[in-house]
C-alpha cells in the first residue's frame, strides 16, 4: 500500500474522531489533522519514484542518528530561578 493510501486513511480517521469529539476545539482540532494528512497524500501522489526513494532515505537516515542531548542549565540556577517563583506569605 502507498504512503498516500495511508494519508488518506488517516484522514478519513481524523473526520470520524471529528464526528464524535466531545467539544468544538477537538472537532476543530480533527479537520485540522484530517486536512494536513490530505495534503500530503496529494504532495506523495505528485513525488515521482526517485523523489519517494530520497525521502525514504532521508528519513531513515534522521531515526539512525543519535539524538542531540538538550543542554541543561546548571542546578544552582535552577535553584535560583524556583527560588524567586517561590510564593512566601
Amino acid at each position: 500500500m502507498s504512503a498516500s493510501n495511508d494519508y488518506s486513511k488517516l484522514a478519513e480517521k481524523c473526520y470520524r474522531l471529528a464526528n464524535e469529539a466531545k467539544t468544538e476545539a477537538d472537532r476543530i482540532a480533527c479537520l485540522e489533522l484530517a486536512q494536513n494528512w490530505l495534503e500530503m497524500a496529494s504532495r506523495q501522489d505528485e513525488m515521482t519514484h526517485d523523489q519517494i526513494a530520497e525521502a525514504e532515505k532521508l528519513e531513515r537516515e534522521r531515526k539512525a542518528a543519535p539524538e542531540t542531548p538538550q543542554p541543561q542549565a546548571p542546578m544552582g540556577l535552577l535553584r535560583r530561578l524556583l527560588g524567586f517563583f517561590r510564593y512566601n506569605p
